[in-house]
């Protein structure tokens, strides 16, 4: 009879266990982190929306900090997109609702399963971008410019599947979260990651310019102006440097083919547990 240790089970989850790079234990471990700490932001997040009259005139007073710079482009480029052939608007909007949490999340697991190494690192940065952003919907609520209908945006999306009037996006999202923007800070995160994790130089182009692609599209589809995107920028690039002071000033990058029966310590939470490089 078979006891509950060598039930087929059991010997199922500790097979699943042996290809896990650090065990179940640091599986559930960043499982727990990554999802408490984004039903946490999602639910502060839509608390900390403003009323909408704050968040027009903060709208308006970024289309004239625009003017100033001279970089009021958002209009010329939805314009473009717009007559343009359409799979250029088709790429826009997919690129637009799937860059944040589809291709974000996709390579976070490929980054754990398969260059475990780097996820740490990358997790950081991650966490310390949406705390930033954070503060920024609450102390400068803005709106984006699809609200803005009056200056000639057209919200590209009202006719797609998923656009920002489907209940599940109304539920979570705050409409007034366009400065800064966490679509290209998330972006400029993940484009370094690509970059540090593959070895190809096609797949490493690739990830260099998705920062660029995602850029265009929330600029096409009028859901945030170029300063947010300068702002989420700056933003993803202090929480780079906060991740490379958390992992004691180690970037991670293709590691050396461990020596044989050497294997690497398990992290601690909030280390960056990098190998050492020869």
């Amino acid at each position: 009879m078979s006891t509950p240790a060598t039930s087929p089970i059991r010997r199922a989850v500790n097979r699943v266990g042996r290809l896990l790079p650090r065990g179940w234990r640091d599986f559930w471990l960043q499982f727990a982190i990554f999802w408490s700490f984004y039903v946490a932001y999602e639910g502060s997040r839509t608390l900390a929306q403003s009323d909408r009259y704050v968040a027009m005139r903060n709208a308006l007073d970024v289309v004239r900090a625009q003017q100033v710079l001279g970089i009021d482009w958002e209009r010329g480029v939805q314009v473009w997109a717009m007559n343009a052939p359409g799979i250029v608007m088709t790429i826009a909007n997919w690129t637009y609702f799937n860059c944040q949490f589809t291709i974000t999340y996709a390579l976070l697991l490929f980054i754990y399963f398969r260059r475990n190494h780097a996820f740490y690192f990358i997790r950081n940065a991650l966490l310390a971008t949406s705390f930033a952003a954070l503060l920024g919907y609450v102390l400068l609520p803005t709106a984006p410019p699809r609200m803005l209908g009056g200056l000639g945006y057209v919200d590209t999306l009202r006719e797609t599947s998923v656009n920002h009037n489907t209940s599940v996006v109304q539920w979570f999202a705050n409409p007034y979260a366009a400065m800064p923007s966490l679509h290209t800070a998330y972006a400029v995160i993940i484009g370094c990651a690509g970059v540090l994790v593959f070895a190809h130089p096609v797949l490493r182009a690739i990830w260099a310019l998705y920062p660029a692609l995602v850029v265009f599209s929330i600029i096409a589809t009028a859901n945030h102006w170029f300063l947010d995107a300068t702002v989420g920028a700056f933003v993803a690039l202090f929480a780079l440097l906060f991740a490379f002071a958390v992992s004691r000033g180690r970037i991670p990058t293709l590691p050396h083919a461990p020596s044989a029966g050497k294997t690497a310590p398990p992290p601690t939470l909030g280390s960056d547990p990098l190998p050492q490089r020869a």
